[in-house]
């Protein structure tokens, strides 16, 4: 090398704030963190940051540079998810696409629903896939994981010359749009590139037309329907039809008498006031458990009751339903160690004793997470029929269709706790615990945990 060269001029460095740096310059520390592309390099000085030596400037700073990083720790997270749905633990069969039981694994994982897991799975499989010019610009914190999701799940139907189109027209604008502008420049963008007729568009509605639980407070819960314009017009006329039957003294709002319509409409059907042949699950007529304390159900205590799909419900209400004489309503009493003593044999007529009992315990499928009502489960042998196992209580638990599927396929296996959890180890060797129905445990023989009901402390008699 000749002495004469001017030595090459070495790239300063990146400024990475110190921990020092982050207590005496919170504010300093949150606008360089905003202004630089996300990383773990950031987050480290930022997390460091004391938020209430910050002023407010340093407070929008810090927001608005943890939403840049939650992007882009979304973004990364997506890499791993797509790579889990390219390699799913058994052979997917052709137009089977959820049959892999990738989901469940980070259903369970994620503690996600599977709906909301077999999402994730889609959307992360198209961003890193199909979408590679928004998953970069989510990578950067330029836009939400909110505007890339909307994006994947709008154009997961289109080839791929259309969504790369649709991608290019609506990417450039995203950084600087609110996602509900983005997904109005969207929709209009796939219209004018990917037109439907309005017949093609009646046929995908159709085809997502549901009815949903929406768990509220205070024992309420909204229920919502997407219908076709038909369908919406009938139920809307019956239920308008039965509200209209009102006498002059009746307190209740047009709205108030449209609910309550609408539920004596479903308590008709059970009933079989309705027409037509009831479904049966495992022979019993579709019913809805309701769990109280036997000491509850005499007034001794103002236990919350249980009920089934919804949760938690005022003892007073709890009392209510299970004295409800028409036989819609089934009955689950418990003891003082929260077990069950009675699951409503004298309501309507009962099925196997052991069957009703293990779907009376049980109450939903024992994958973990799974809702699906144990009525509409199978009732699986955990120890095999074939190895010697045995038809009885302890040996057998409720198991929706696809979960059964997944204990015999999927190599997932089961084992019952000493408290009656049950624990589930995948085919990674992961370990996931679904926990026992909770029931509320019956105070009758220790009167001094009973709170007596009366307000004037004078002990109130039984209900019934």
């Amino acid at each position: 090398m000749n002495d004469d060269t001017e030595p090459e001029e070495l790239a300063p460095l990146p400024y990475v704030p110190t921990q020092l740096d982050a207590e005496l310059f919170p504010d300093d520390v949150a606008a360089w963190a905003v202004a630089v592309t996300p990383g773990s390099a950031v987050m480290t000085p930022l997390a460091a940051a004391n938020p209430r030596r910050m002023s407010r400037a340093g407070l929008v700073d810090a927001v608005a540079a943890w939403d840049k990083h939650v992007a882009w720790a979304l973004a990364v997270q997506d890499q791993y998810l797509a790579v889990l749905a390219e390699d799913p633990p058994v052979p997917t069969p052709a137009g089977e696409l959820d049959k892999g039981w990738v989901r469940e694994e980070v259903a369970c994982a994620l503690r996600l629903s599977f709906g909301h897991a077999a999402n994730r799975l889609q959307v992360a499989t198209e961003l890193t896939g199909r979408l590679p010019d928004t998953h970069a610009l989510q990578e950067r914190g330029e836009i939400t994981a909110h505007h890339s999701r909307s994006l994947a799940e709008a154009t997961m139907s289109l080839d791929q010359v259309t969504v790369t189109k649709v991608e290019e027209a609506v990417l450039d604008k995203a950084p600087d749009q609110t996602l509900a502008n983005f997904r109005r420049s969207l929709k209009r963008n796939l219209l004018r590139l990917a037109p439907q007729t309005a017949e093609q568009a009646h046929e995908k509605g159709m085809a997502e037309r549901r009815v949903v639980r929406m768990p509220s407070e205070a024992g309420m819960s909204g229920i919502w329907m997407l219908l076709s314009d038909a369908g919406a017009t009938t139920f809307m006329t019956a239920i308008d039809a039965q509200a209209r039957r009102v006498t002059s003294d009746d307190p209740r709002t047009s709205d108030q008498r449209r609910a309550d319509a609408a539920v004596q409409l479903a308590v008709d059907t059970l009933n079989g006031s309705s027409s037509g042949e009831l479904p049966r699950e495992h022979g019993m007529r579709p019913s809805i458990q309701v769990c109280v304390a036997l000491s509850t159900l005499l007034g001794l205590d103002e236990q919350p009751g249980e009920l089934a799909g919804s949760g938690p419900i005022p003892a007073s209400v709890a009392r209510r339903l299970a004295a409800d004489p028409t036989g819609t309503w089934r009955r689950l009493v418990t003891d003082p160690m929260g077990k069950l003593i009675d699951y409503g044999r004298t309501t309507y007529r009962p099925p196997k004793d052991l069957a009703d009992h293990v779907i009376a315990r049980d109450r939903t499928c024992r994958f973990p997470h799974c809702q699906r009502s144990a009525c509409r489960c199978d009732l699986d042998h955990e120890k095999p029929w074939q190895r010697k196992g045995k038809t009885c209580e302890p040996n057998l638990l409720s198991l929706c269709c696809r979960h059964h599927h997944l204990k015999h396929d999927a190599g997932w296996t089961p084992r019952r706790l000493d408290d009656g959890c049950i624990e589930w180890t995948s085919p990674t060797g992961h370990t996931y615990v679904e926990p026992p129905a909770t029931y509320p445990i019956d105070h009758t023989t220790d009167p001094s945990a009973c709170e007596l009901v009366d307000g004037d402390g004078d002990p109130s008699p039984p209900p019934f």
